[in-house]
This record gives structure tokens, C-alpha cells and sequence, in this order.
């Protein structure tokens, strides 16, 4: 079910430029001397549409291979379709859509391929930060988010560590790049969330227990941390991340074997 959009296009938002510009002599002649709202109106509502439409792929909401219907969201969210084709231009060339002639628009798939590729700079990225974080991280941070997992896997229901635990997954992750030291670095990774978040959303809750899988793996890492030891703290995040890689690529093939089957 798609999210309601915080802002509805307004009959302002549709002006026509010699609208805006028979509103602007109009007021020039009366000495109204307003400042020209109309591009910042204009600007904030293709970036609220931009992020709604994206908030529906990332979280998942809109699956892989699925069809994206903009007349849809264009009714729901009370807005006219030129914003909604200029963001799926724009996550189209993110690499979360795809744009098929006389066909349509949809949301593109990861291969076992692609999900290496960004588990390698993972790999790579968060092994180096998490071994730069590792003496400048407080222990009390550590123990806080270590004690977030602990306090998630004990839920008492299955579907409730999944929730508990999809809700702290990624919080060593963050620590990490929060206490890095280095800021090209944080960026780098930064900009690879939003596929994380795609692949987690859409590839890893499809494994059994997916969060219930990885808690050791981060208490791993926050208990390396705590030891002071970057090297280790390094391993242990290189171990999970691979790991996890392995288990998403694994299931991806398996559904390609029993797609062609």
C-alpha cells in the first residue's frame, strides 16, 4: 500500500510559465512587490515526489519485476504525472527502475552478480572504517547498540525478533562510519544506503530468519570493538558482511534454478 504524499500538487504547481509570467506583470503593475515563490514550490514538490516514489521501491512496498503504475500514485498523492515521470527518470538512472518502450516501468531486479558487486564495497568499506572507529568509538555507545541486539533477539515471538531486530540491523554498521575519522570514507558509504536498504528490503528477508542469523555476527563485531582490537573488530565485520553476501547470492541462484526449472 502506497504512503500518502506529505504535500498535494496544488492548482499553483500546474502554472504554465506564461501563467507565472501574466501573474508576475499583473503584479508589477499594481506595485505588489512579492518574492517569486513559484521555482522553490515547484522544486519542493518534485523532491517530495522524488522521495515518496523512491520510499515505495526502497522499502520494498513496489517488488522486484514489478510493474509501476504512475497514474496510480498520480491520483493517490493528488499530483500531475510530469513530477512522477521526472523522478523515475531520475531512479531509473539510480538503477532502481527500469523504463521499457511501449511496455512501462519497473522495478528493476538484483542478480547474484550485482548483489556481490555491493557486498564487496561493503566489504571493503566497513572493514576499513570499522578498524578506523574502533579506538575512537565510546564503550558506551558500543554497549548501548550491543544491548539493543541482545534486548531484539530475545523477543519472545518469532515475527517479533524479525521486527525487533530488522529495527537495530544496521546500527554497528552506522557507529562505525559515524566514528570513522574519515569523511570521504562516510560519504562513499553514504551513498551506497539506499541500495543497502533496497537489497535488504526486497533479497534479505527472504532468507530464514534473516535477522536472527546475523546476531551473532554483530555481537561479534561490537564485542571486538569493546576489546579495543581494530584488527579484530575488522575481521569480524569482513566475516558477517561475506558471510551474508553468500547467503543472499545463494538464494538468488536457487530461485533462478527453479525459474528456469
Amino acid at each position: 500500500m502506497a504512503v500518502a504524499l506529505p504535500i498535494a500538487e496544488t492548482d499553483r504547481d500546474r502554472h504554465t510559465e506564461s501563467d507565472v509570467d501574466k501573474m508576475a506583470n499583473s503584479k508589477l503593475m499594481t506595485n505588489i512587490a512579492e518574492p517569486p515563490v513559484e521555482p522553490i514550490a515547484l522544486e519542493t514538490l518534485a523532491g517530495r515526489v522524488f522521495d515518496a516514489l523512491s520510499a515505495e521501491v526502497l522499502s520494498g512496498r513496489l517488488r522486484p519485476g514489478q510493474r509501476v503504475d504512475l497514474g496510480h500514485y498520480a491520483t493517490i498523492w493528488n499530483v500531475s504525472l510530469t513530477p512522477l515521470r521526472d523522478a523515475a527518470k531520475q531512479l531509473e538512472v539510480l538503477g532502481f527502475l527500469k523504463v521499457m518502450p511501449r511496455r512501462g516501468i519497473f522495478v528493476a531486479e538484483l542478480t547474484a552478480k550485482e548483489v556481490k558487486d555491493i557486498f564487496d564495497l561493503r566489504i571493503a568499506f566497513e572493514s576499513m572504517a570499522v578498524r578506523l572507529a574502533t579506538p575512537r568509538i565510546p564503550h558506551a555507545e558500543v554497549e548501548r547498540v550491543r544491548q539493543l541486539y541482545i534486548e531484539a533477539g530475545e523477543a519472545a515471538k518469532l515475527d517479533e525478533q524479525d521486527e525487533s531486530l530488522s529495527k537495530v540491523d544496521l546500527l554497528i554498521h552506522k557507529l562505525a562510519l559515524d566514528y570513522c575519522g574519515n569523511a570521504r570514507l562516510r560519504k562513499m558509504m553514504e551513498d551506497m544506503w539506499d541500495l543497502v536498504e533496497w537489497c535488504q528490503n526486497t533479497i534479505a528477508l527472504r532468507l530464514n530468519e534473516p535477522f536472527m542469523t546475523t546476531l551473532p555476527e554483530h555481537l561479534a563485531i561490537c564485542d571486538a570493538i569493546l576489546s579495543g582490537d581494530p584488527e579484530a573488530a575488522s575481521d569480524a565485520m569482513f566475516d558477517h558482511l561475506a558471510l551474508t553476501s553468500e547467503r543472499i547470492q545463494t538464494i538468488l541462484q536457487q530461485e533462478n534454478r527453479q525459474g528456469g526449472a
